[in-house]
């Protein structure tokens, strides 16, 4: 543990011990604190936390009302989750093509969507926001509620407005890994909607309006007090460690202008917080393996679209007309590099020195190829 994890260590503990001498370990404190002060963050009227990002999904959706055998319309370069709470709660996801972005296209949408579509998800994949201005005005076009699904962008904002904010709900992943992360799986939703607050509040907690009355059959997605405790502490520090990607964002792209690869998406009035640094190359296959053999970890989020897996073969997965061109190819390119805020400089430059090293390699086995006329 690095000294920046021993000081966040210190101050995790007396808010954990504080919890076990409560002996409040349901709802609570701690849990009206973190989601109020979530709410104030995104510059909307509720929050409500649950028990991971993929419920913050199932019970929007579910909440929404929407009849069974709607249709959602949402991308497949998503994490499954996305897709699995529409299949999960009744309703048929429709998959559109998304831009060089890598997030919903807004014309495919525009072409996809038609009186029998039920919701519109869109992710703010990465980090980086998809163009939600735009996607919203389609939405509100076609009378359509828009969900964002914003499991990865806690603290990103398009227009100066955080997202979460935009659609009727906003719902965000809190797992260990994001970028506000608790120390088990937990999730939370944003939203304008006080009625739609109340009916997920209602879902959460198995449908009960008190203790001994159901209104409506719910289930069991709370977020426990000891997870919003340790969230509380968390979420002093989110935007230090975002700024801190964006430090070592900004030095990757640096170091690795010029290469042939493609890095994310930046510019106009969105602002990124790097979830993941994900470029794109073709020649993504081997630049991994020249990096493992120098000791550097990558992986590559997604390698197989949604309408590409198993479970999509059996049928139920529509996908829209034209296909998915543009996701297709950027599964077999893209490539997450390491970004964390306990990463040094050091270390950023390190990792693009060696992807400098491998294209120095293929230009100089190409230039020997050049001359020699491709024999060997």
């Amino acid at each position: 543990m690095n000294a920046e994890g021993r000081r966040l260590l210190s101050d995790l503990l007396p808010v954990l011990a504080s919890v076990m001498e409560s002996g409040t370990f349901i709802g609570g404190v701690e849990v009206d604190t973190f989601e109020r002060r979530f709410a104030r963050l995104h510059r909307v009227g509720h929050a409500v936390a649950v028990n991971s990002g993929t419920d913050a999904l199932r019970l929007v959706l579910r909440g929404l009302g929407l009849p069974r055998g709607s249709v959602a319309i949402t991308v497949a370069n998503t994490f499954v989750a996305t897709v699995g709470a529409v299949v999960s709660e009744g309703l048929r996801p429709l998959l559109v093509d998304v831009g060089d972005d890598e997030n919903i296209d807004p014309e495919a949408l525009r072409r996809a969507i038609t009186p029998d579509t039920g919701v519109v998800i869109a992710v703010h994949l990465r980090g980086w926001p998809a163009r939600v201005d735009v996607v919203r005005r389609i939405c509100d076009e076609h009378g359509v509620p828009l969900v964002e699904d914003c499991a990865q962008a806690v603290g990103a904002t398009a227009g100066g407005r955080p997202v979460g904010g935009f659609g009727v709900a906003g719902c965000f992943s809190l797992h260990p890994l994001k970028n506000l992360g608790a120390c088990g799986d937990g999730g939370v939703v944003v939203t304008e909607d006080g009625g739609l607050a109340a009916e997920l509040r209602l879902l959460r907690n198995h449908g009960l309006a008190d203790r001994d009355t159901v209104v409506r059959w719910g289930e069991n997605s709370r977020l426990d007090a000891v997870q919003a405790a340790m969230l509380n502490v968390k979420l002093r520090h989110l935007p230090a460690w975002n700024e801190r990607r964006g430090e070592l964002a900004a030095i990757y792209r640096e170091r690795l202008a010029g290469l042939p690869i493609a890095p994310p998406p930046s510019g106009d009035d969105r602002t990124h917080v790097y979830h993941r640094f994900c470029v794109r190359t073709p020649g993504r296959d081997g630049l991994r393996a020249h990096l493992a053999a120098a000791g550097v970890e990558t992986a590559v989020h997604y390698p197989v679209p949604i309408h590409q897996q198993p479970a999509a073969a059996g049928g139920g997965v529509l996908v829209a007309d034209g296909g998915l061109p543009v996701t297709e190819r950027q599964s077999r390119e893209i490539l997450s590099l390491p970004l964390h805020p306990a990463l040094t400089s050091r270390q950023i430059t390190y990792v693009a020195e060696q992807i400098h090293e491998y294209y120095d390699r293929l230009s100089t086995v190409a230039g020997m190829r050049h001359e020699t006329g491709g024999h060997r």
